[in-house]
């Protein structure tokens, strides 16, 4: 039985890919048949038990649903605040949602036990 979860799992993350790439081709000519594939993707995660990678998953608006590219029916809009923190904004033209992706910033202390390692 595991053996099967595992097949089933591979067989939908290359099902999601493709269908991204597809997406991707066919959104100038067609956007509605786009997002129809990105419906099918979350189809396939949602019956696969299965998440949909980080750099796909940024590709779809989370509270409309379509699919995104950017200039054409989103914005990406990159911020540095000390505060809060580094992030980019990623606005939907659609619903004109706001969704923020936060950078975390490099632990400089990893970098120094590196150099002091390495020959």
């Amino acid at each position: 039985m595991k053996k099967n979860k595992q097949i089933i799992k591979k067989i939908a993350l290359s099902r999601i890919k493709f269908l991204f790439e597809r997406a991707d081709e066919i959104f100038p000519k067609d956007q509605d048949l786009a997002n129809r594939y990105v419906e099918l993707c979350q189809a396939y995660s949602r019956s696969a038990n299965l998440k949909i990678p980080k750099e796909l998953k940024r590709r779809i608006c989370h509270s409309c649903k379509k699919f995104l590219v950017p200039g054409v029916n989103c914005r990406y809009r990159m911020q540095s605040r000390r505060g809060k923190g580094s992030h980019v904004t990623l606005t939907c033209f659609i619903c004109n949602n706001k969704t923020r992706y936060y950078i975390k910033k490099k632990n400089p202390k990893i970098r120094k036990e590196k150099k002091e390692n390495s020959p």
